[in-house]
């Protein structure tokens, strides 16, 4: 596909990934759209055009779209990033945090995908939707993140068998670390009993991790790229080690060697 003169909508486009991604296709030639729940306040990439949209309130979302009359713009690309994360237990997460993972990660992309499918299948374009590659190793104390990534994946999946002879093409983008502000906006808990410890010790080695991580730039890059070559499907971006080997990997190692190896890298041990 040729992104030269074509309208693009990506949803978290205010920051981080979105906001690497709408400068990409822009300077790829589209004309882009970028949402956010407070567009007012945020700090714009140039040559995108802001709309208001809160992916957490599925209700809201098709109120959102025909108000703002993004069904009337013709998209070409729509791209799924928003998102949100909580990290903490299980156990002392509130539930509705965790059900606003999922409505935020999972539902309201499922909605919007609905919106704009029809659009995009009359113009032969590109459904993306950011899932993370949480999705094969689950970060440790983000249920409800690796759980929402882990649906979107299945449900882009879907997409892509369906869209098989129908004109439009459907990428799952599964992402790893990247250097970017997405842990300042996590909803953290850290409980107060005896593992406590452990739990902060996985937060240290995210954040470590996060400041020795590729810029953004490099995976809108890579999405830009895969969209001019007319590729779809599962596409992976991160650092070599995440993108290709460990997801290689893990594809021909016994699960319980992945989890082992996973466990270690956060400095966890299995409980007897």
């Amino acid at each position: 596909m040729d992104i030269r003169g074509s309208n693009a909508l990506v949803t978290g486009a205010s920051r981080g990934i979105g906001k690497s991604i709408a400068e990409a296709l822009v300077a790829a030639g589209a004309k882009v759209w970028g949402t956010s729940r407070n567009p007012s306040g945020a700090s714009w990439p140039e040559g995108v055009v802001p709309l208001a949209l809160d992916l957490a309130d599925p209700i809201a979302i098709e109120g959102a779209w025909r108000s703002q009359g993004m069904g009337e713009i013709g998209f070409d690309i729509v791209v799924n990033n928003a998102g949100s994360g909580a990290f903490g237990r299980f156990d002392e997460l509130d539930f509705e945090t965790l059900k606003a993972q999922i409505d935020t990660l999972l539902i309201g992309t499922m909605k919007l995908s609905r919106l704009a499918w029809p659009g995009l299948k009359k113009r032969k374009g590109y459904l993306v939707n950011v899932s993370s590659l949480a999705v094969e190793f689950p970060v440790p104390f983000m249920s409800g993140y690796n759980a929402g990534k882990a649906g979107l994946s299945a449900f882009t999946e879907s997409l892509i068998i369906e869209a098989a002879g129908e004109g439009l093409s459907v990428i799952d983008f599964r992402l790893g670390d990247f250097n970017t502000s997405f842990n300042e906006s996590v909803v953290r808990k850290t409980g107060k009993n005896i593992n406590t410890g452990c739990v902060d010790t996985v937060w240290g080695t995210i954040e470590k991790r996060n400041s020795q991580s590729p810029p953004p730039k490099l995976a809108a890059e890579k999405l830009v790229k895969c969209i001019n070559r007319d590729r779809s499907g599962t596409i992976r971006s991160g650092t070599f080690f995440q993108s290709i080997l460990a997801p290689f990997l893990s594809r021909i190692s016994p699960l319980n060697l992945v989890r082992f190896v996973n466990l270690s890298y956060y400095g966890l041990q299995r409980r007897k």
